[in-house]
């Protein structure tokens, strides 16, 4: 028997071809790559995140806030200081509606005597009342002591229990005297973000950092429902609280000076106005008003163009008063005496432009001395031509102008002289009678003072002390003129009051200096000035060897009622100038 044999076929080998075995790798180290990646990320990148994490869930942090530097004011009368500005306790009044299930009083009799004494409707607390696991309700705000005082002392009559009601205090900061010295203290507004406080304008901005203090921290441990551990570990971190502050003003003069002010802004119908009041030994300032004035308690709603210190923190074009300046380089290079004479025509003709007197008068032959008591712009003239462009530029800026004076107010300006710079006579000419540079009160004040103390600037300063250590009480500056020609002004800026347009500055018994200015505002839409004008006078007396010697600039913007500051601004000179030697009680010369 033949067997058959069937087809035998080669079993072939079965193995997984390369390309899957390479696939399969790269993917297995893709993979391991992305969780060491991972890995990474989270034990090395992100550990501190997650330790921080892991913290919050076990500690507890509790800022403690540092109460804000108060500011202080004096009353050189006494030798007091006294508060200016404080932070005085509010409350927030609140209830715990899951406790007054515990209570005899029904939630709607709670609610009746609640609206009555809250002057708040029913319909708005009863639902706040009602809800019974609640732990906390605020019903008012901003309560100050008396208020709290009022609401315990009735809900007590009314036996109302303790345990439903309560009370959170905050501290607020306080301005005493409201809008009186708005401008000096500036107020407590709100940071970019819109929650965290911060000192904007005036002192409570620029000394924001030390009034500000450092804040607390108590730190604590939690269980896993969020309450603390009595046991557990806890660290507390000290609030150190903000510095005082006592400024050099004293509340007196600062009240005398700022109605003094109202009281001309409103008689003449102008804009707004200023008064500087410094003693010119030391630099100190007695006083700082502005009109239109603003409450710093109640900030909201007011113009932003109201906050700024118009002493420090606007410039203008100051007019005739800057005419002392030109003299006292002219005098200082010795190209004139107080009797150098000039012819004045009435006008002096740059090119195509003609300068004229203010009363557009020819005066003919005057002395120096004349050129102040006359307020003549054309003797200004003369006296900055005697020295030339640069020499009468290099004493501008040798007085401080163009520069800041450092005093401790937020935001203060340098103004404008750099026209003057250009070394053109045109621009020295105008410049010589004040027009065509601009500067701020807190320099023009300056500068007189270097003409009242023999011819070294003084730093003007508000401060008396920071933190109970006195702040050095006189910081000299540089000397812009010899004591010789300080006391050779001082006796020409004498003769303008006591001969010249500014009489009504005058005092009786008293040798008073000083100086009118009445500027044209330059056009808000174009080249060239308008009608507007701006007042101002700066003086200082008593004159003489006798101290203290004081002073003070006022300013009155676009007044409508008068028409030369010889009207306007001189009187209130010496009516603030009265009063300050009554108060010093400064006997009159012999």
């Amino acid at each position: 028997m033949i067997r058959k044999h069937g087809r035998c076929k080669k079993k072939k080998n079965v193995l997984p071809s390369v390309g899957r075995v390479d696939f399969l790798i790269v993917f297995f180290l893709i993979l391991g790559s992305l969780v060491l990646g991972q890995l990474f990320r989270l034990q090395v990148l992100q550990h501190k995140v997650f330790i921080v994490q892991a913290a919050k869930q076990y500690n507890t942090y509790n800022t403690v806030s540092a109460k804000r530097g108060r500011i202080f004011w004096q009353d050189l009368s006494t030798g007091e200081s006294l508060p200016l500005v404080i932070n005085r306790p509010v409350y927030n009044f609140y209830v715990v509606p899951k406790n007054i299930k515990d209570t005899q009083l029904t939630t709607g009799l709670i609610a009746d005597i609640l609206a009555e004494l809250l002057n708040q409707n029913k319909e708005n607390i009863l639902p706040k009342l009602e809800r019974d696991e609640d732990p906390y309700e605020c019903l008012s705000e901003g309560l100050l002591n008396q208020e709290k005082d009022s609401i315990v002392k009735i809900l007590s009559q009314k036996n109302v229990d303790k345990t439903i009601y309560g009370f959170e205090e905050y501290f607020e900061r306080y301005y005493v005297e409201d809008g009186l010295s708005a401008h000096l203290t500036g107020f407590l507004g709100f940071a970019d973000d819109g929650h965290a406080r911060q000192g904007q304008y005036g002192l409570e901005e620029y000394f924001d950092s030390i009034l500000r203090g450092r804040d607390g921290l108590v730190l604590g441990e939690k269980d896993v429902d969020g309450r603390p551990i009595a046991i557990g570990k806890r660290a507390v971190k000290e609030a150190q609280d903000g510095l005082d502050v006592i400024l050099t003003i004293d509340k007196n003069i600062q009240y005398k000076a700022c109605n003094s002010l109202q009281k001309y802004v409103d008689q003449y119908g102008a804009h707004g106005g200023a008064v500087i009041i410094m003693n010119s030994q030391n630099g100190k300032l007695y006083a700082l008003c502005a009109s239109p004035s603003f409450d710093p308690n109640n900030y909201g709603g007011e113009l932003a163009a109201n906050f700024v210190n118009p002493a420090a923190g606007l410039e203008y074009e100051p007019g005739s008063i800057f005419k002392p300046i030109v003299m006292a380089a002219a005098l200082d290079t010795g190209k004139i005496t107080p009797w150098t004479t000039y012819l004045d025509t009435g006008s002096v003709v740059f090119g195509n432009y003609t300068i004229r007197n203010f009363d557009g008068k020819a005066h003919g032959i005057n002395t120096m001395i004349d050129v102040l008591n006359k307020s003549l712009n054309t003797g200004a003239i003369f006296a900055m031509r005697s020295v030339g462009p640069k020499v009468f530029a290099e004493y501008v800026d040798a007085f401080g102008f163009g520069k800041l004076t450092g005093i401790e107010l937020a935001s203060e300006v340098d103004g404008d002289v750099s026209p003057l710079s250009q070394i053109k006579e045109i621009y020295a000419a105008t410049a010589s009678f004040g027009q065509g540079i601009t500067v701020t009160p807190i320099q023009l004040i300056a500068a007189y003072a270097a003409i009242a103390r023999g011819g070294t600037l003084v730093k003007p300063t508000i401060i008396e002390t920071i933190d109970t250590k006195k702040v050095d009480s006189v910081k000299e500056g540089n000397r812009v003129m010899s004591p010789e020609t300080a006391d050779t002004l001082t006796m020409m800026l004498v003769s303008a009051v006591q001969n010249g347009y500014d009489k009504k500055a005058a005092v009786k018994g008293y040798k008073i200096a000083g100086k009118t200015g009445t500027a044209q505002v330059p056009k808000s839409d174009g080249p060239g000035y308008g009608e507007e004008t701006i007042h101002s006078f700066i003086g200082f007396g008593p004159v003489g060897n006798r101290s203290p010697s004081f002073v003070i600039l006022i300013k009155l913007d676009k007044p409508t009622a008068v028409r030369f500051a010889s009207d306007s601004t001189a009187p209130l000179f010496g009516e603030l100038i009265k009063f300050l030697l009554n108060y010093f009680e400064i006997p009159p010369d012999v």
